[in-house]
């Protein structure tokens, strides 16, 4: 079964998702409201995004990193060519 199918998020999913919030500078509340996360899960990815250099933190709010941006970039490339209908691809190729 497709992780779509039983409407769990991968992590790559859910870090694209946080960082799409912040795209505008977010509190912690907000970014929760917003990716649909519990408290334990922003604190893990607070901790992974802070130590992986994709967001930074300025006065309290959450801010995205140009290589958050780079992240979003590379994300939404693969969510496409991932979700491109068997035909359309093939027709492409051919």
């Amino acid at each position: 079964m497709l992780k779509e199918e039983i409407g769990n998020r991968s992590r790559e999913e859910i870090i694209a998702e946080i960082l799409t919030t912040l795209l505008e500078p977010q509190i912690k509340t907000m970014i929760m409201y917003k990716s649909k996360l519990s408290y334990s899960q922003l604190k893990f990815y607070h901790r992974l995004l802070l130590d992986k250099g994709l967001i930074r933190e300025d006065s309290g709010k959450w801010v995205i990193t140009e290589k958050g941006i780079a992240y979003l970039r590379a994300y939404e490339v693969i969510h496409q060519l991932l979700n491109t209908p068997r035909q359309v691809a093939e027709q492409r190729i051919v």
